[in-house]
């Protein structure tokens, strides 16, 4: 039997009550080649039973199960590794996609110069009351990489969550850190924020275009305990450490200097107070790259 060509992945831990409207959205799309994924996460409230349940109606869910919690991002990493697909789409147990989603990705997808191709979403506690996000431009089409890290660097108008986006599955693999290199930061692999980000960042700089297609074709579902909902400080310190992280060793230094600023500006706005380059140094950047704020 061939290969799928997309492999829709699911880490999934302690979401009975969603998951079912999750995999159906996965299941319903009008893409047919695909394979599901499941990886659960050492759920105790009932999930592993949903997806057997799936998997027992359906050959295209393969389901995998963990027998210890081993954390979000390593959980992604074994989506990744019992992915058989060509192409990539992570979908987050708690949200739901467009029955178009594949339809409309996979033609921008399939030129060898795109990295990936990122749709808009909706965002909030149920698809009637939710907001569009990540208008990236008025337009759906192929833009160039550098624009895409333009904004990316700075956090306007794209997304962080690989929910948003189909990706070849070898760069998901290729481009998936477990931590990130950072002075004051240390539970990157608790919550996945900022090695998300870097899946795009890395990922983008080695193509010379992104696609992105101006509908919002996925759901993130904004509850207590999700990502979407939270207003953790902490979190919004991650996504700056990774994007300097990233700017500092793979871009020139302008863009260093822009994912400082931004982070810098951000912090100013959340603590409503001054914060000095010396701070910002000494928070985002190890000691071989402090002089260059000098």
């Amino acid at each position: 039997m061939s290969a799928p060509l997309v492999s829709i992945m699911v880490p999934v831990h302690n979401r009975r009550d969603l998951l079912p409207h999750c995999l159906k959205s996965a299941l319903a799309q009008t893409c047919r080649d695909l394979e599901v994924v499941v990886v659960d996460n050492a759920s105790t409230d009932g999930t592993w039973d949903v997806c057997q349940e799936f998997a027992r109606l359906d050959t295209r869910v393969r389901i995998f199960r963990n027998d210890e919690n081993i954390g979000p991002v390593r959980n992604w990493q074994r989506c990744f590794k019992e992915a058989q697909g060509h192409y990539g789409k992570v979908l987050f147990s708690d949200d739901v996609l467009s029955s178009y989603y594949l339809e409309k990705t996979l033609p921008l997808m399939r030129d060898p110069h795109v990295a990936f191709v990122f749709t808009m979403a909706l965002i909030g506690p149920d698809p009637r009351q939710s907001k569009p996000a990540y208008r990236f431009d008025a337009h759906t089409g192929r833009f160039t990489r550098n624009r895409y890290l333009r904004q990316a660097l700075v956090d306007s108008r794209v997304p962080v969550s690989p929910g948003a986006a189909l990706f070849r599955v070898s760069d998901l693999r290729g481009s998936l850190r477990l931590n990130i290199p950072s002075p004051t930061i240390r539970d990157f692999e608790k919550h996945g924020a900022g090695i998300d980000l870097l899946l795009y960042l890395m990922t983008a700089a080695r193509y010379e275009e992104v696609g992105f297609v101006a509908e919002p074709l996925v759901f993130f579902r904004a509850h207590e305990g999700s990502i979407t909902h939270s207003g953790d400080s902490r979190l919004a310190d991650a996504y700056h450490q990774a994007r300097i992280w990233f700017a500092a060793h793979t871009e020139a230094r302008w863009k260093l200097a822009s994912a400082l600023a931004a982070a810098w500006l951000s912090s100013m706005k959340r603590r409503r107070r001054l914060i000095s380059p010396g701070s910002i140094a000494s928070r985002y950047l190890p000691e071989t790259l402090k002089s260059w704020m000098a």
